[in-house]
């Protein structure tokens, strides 16, 4: 019985860290999305005369990101919902 103890604190420790992981990346991507956002909205206010189709390209190149994801993240489609 006294065998086993440390590997249940081993595993419970890799638990929480797997979990402290996993919140990191949460709020990084959540970071990352809120910086897309913020970017359109500065080229859309910089470049009233560009289509919709121009701003969501610029920024792309500039985050490198497909065009799709962000549009997927403009509009919190799927996964990049919030």
């Amino acid at each position: 019985r006294g065998l086993f103890y440390p590997f249940a604190h081993y595993k419970y420790f890799l638990f929480r860290m797997q979990q402290t992981r996993k919140n990191e990346r949460k709020n990084r991507l959540q970071e990352r999305n809120m910086k897309v956002r913020t970017l359109f909205n500065e080229l859309v206010e910089k470049y009233p005369q560009w289509r919709l189709n121009a701003v969501i390209n610029e920024v792309s190149e500039r985050v490198f990101l497909s065009p799709r994801t962000i549009e997927a993240i403009l509009s919190n489609e799927g996964i990049y919902k919030d």
